[in-house]
């Protein structure tokens, strides 16, 4: 394993610091404690959805299975370790001891891939769902956004240099991407991203 330390890493550490977070907790519930166990983790996931810097949470549970994923996402680590250490989570997590088998595992993704990451079991790794879905996600999020930036900010650049006009581009289309648009795509497309996992 190679670790990276000096000036490089610190600032590729603080820039992971401020990008989106996912995390994942994988459940198992005990035998018989399936319907009880969903009801809290919807619980968990509507208090994690309420709190300050969260993009989204949801449940992915596949019927007759005894384990679920609770998918948060946050704006940057930081809010995600407010949430972590709330006594709110932490009183919720005090009532999960009578109907959970175990915690069987924690995962976290960073960038624009928190998007399309969830687990396709509890003891393996998160994994994306199909490339195809997840370009027809892409084109469905961007076109929108390309459309309006062309239709309303290139004609107020046309006086501009253009590496400026070329930097705009990006600048505004990954932030409200990361920021705003994809949240809410992949939000409301999970069902069928995710569907078979």
């Amino acid at each position: 394993m190679t670790t990276v330390s000096g000036p490089t890493s610190a600032r590729a550490h603080r820039l992971a610091d401020d990008e989106p977070v996912t995390v994942v907790f994988s459940w198992r519930a005990k035998p018989g404690k399936e319907e009880e166990f969903a009801r809290w983790a919807k619980g968990l996931a509507s208090a994690a959805a309420h709190f300050p810097g969260n993009l989204g949470a949801t449940v992915i549970h596949e019927k007759g299975s005894r384990d679920f994923h609770i998918i948060e996402q946050f704006v940057n680590r930081q809010a995600l370790q407010r949430w972590l250490n709330s006594d709110e989570r932490a009183r919720l997590h005090q009532m999960v001891r009578d109907i959970a088998d175990a915690r069987t595992a924690v995962q976290q993704r960073t960038g624009l891939e928190t998007w399309f990451y969830v687990p396709s079991h509890a003891e393996e790794t998160i994994k994306p769902p199909p490339r195809w879905k997840q370009w027809l996600v892409s084109l469905i999020a961007v076109y929108p956004l390309v459309l309006l930036f062309q239709a309303f900010v290139v004609p107020r650049l046309a006086g501009w240099p253009l590496w400026a006009r070329a930097a705009m581009f990006p600048l505004i289309i990954l932030t409200l991407m990361t920021y705003v648009v994809m949240p809410i795509v992949s939000r409301l497309l999970r069902r069928w991203l995710y569907r078979g996992y």
